[in-house]
């Protein structure tokens, strides 16, 4: 588990958000191979039914949820409708006693929701690589202020779906703002320019960075960007 020791530097809590991000993602690809063999395996015999798809990764689910090491609020699999024909496609455990999401505004109907509007399935659905989408409200599982990591499931050259991990913002301030504050009052922001987490009391999670556009690095203040090379975030430090 990463450790709230002291940062000197910008590059330094960088680092220590890679650093979390990289231990979220490693039980999802642990994971992967195992289901990517059981899929290939169930789906000869046709697509699954939503209760069936829970039936074969709740544990799973539950191992990457207790690696331990990261406080992942909950985790799961939402399917593409070529796995799960029938029922809900999300099969998704959260909470401290990791219960099963009873229901889901996914499935038929006029109420069901497009997965492809939702950043964290269409950009791995678009890229076929790994994302990290958040902050934001999650108005179908937790309805906490949420960041989540996805990984795309590959069957051979077929997209199939997202494994996905839930990370609590409130969880991040725990382990990174002491050392945003020691920078002096430090800002952590998504690529679209949201703030993450911050220890400038001028903003909140979710507001738009003002001071400059960590995408093309010129900031508008004096401030100091920096930008992680494996992650959509970038740190940024008030100038003096």
């Amino acid at each position: 588990m990463i450790q709230e020791t002291s940062v000197r530097s910008r590059d330094e809590l960088l680092a220590r958000v890679d650093e979390f991000f990289d231990g979220v993602f490693a039980p999802l690809e642990a994971w992967l191979p195992r289901l990517r063999e059981q899929l290939s395996e169930r789906l000869a015999s046709g697509p699954l039914t939503g209760t069936q798809l829970v039936a074969l990764i709740a544990s799973d689910v539950h191992a990457v949820l207790e690696t331990g090491d990261r406080a992942l609020y909950g985790a799961g699999y939402c399917a593409d409708d070529e796995v799960v024909a029938e029922g809900n496609p999300l099969a998704w455990w959260q909470g401290p006693d990791r219960s099963l999401l009873a229901s889901s505004t996914f499935g038929p109907g006029q109420a069901a929701i497009d997965l492809n509007r939702l950043e964290w399935y269409r950009v791995p659905a678009e890229t076929h690589e790994r994302h990290v989408a958040g902050p934001f409200v999650d108005y179908l599982c937790s309805n906490e202020i949420t960041v989540t990591s996805s990984l795309p499931v590959m069957l051979g050259d077929r997209f199939a779906g997202v494994v996905c991990a839930d990370v609590l913002v409130a969880s991040l301030e725990d382990l990174l703002l002491p050392g945003l504050a020691a920078l002096g009052e430090a800002t952590l922001v998504n690529a679209g320019g949201r703030v993450v987490i911050s220890a400038d009391p001028d903003y909140e999670t979710g507001d738009r960075f003002l001071s400059g556009d960590p995408d093309d690095g010129r900031p508008g203040d004096g401030s100091r960007f920096a930008r992680s090379e494996r992650y959509p975030f970038a740190l940024v430090v008030p100038g003096r």
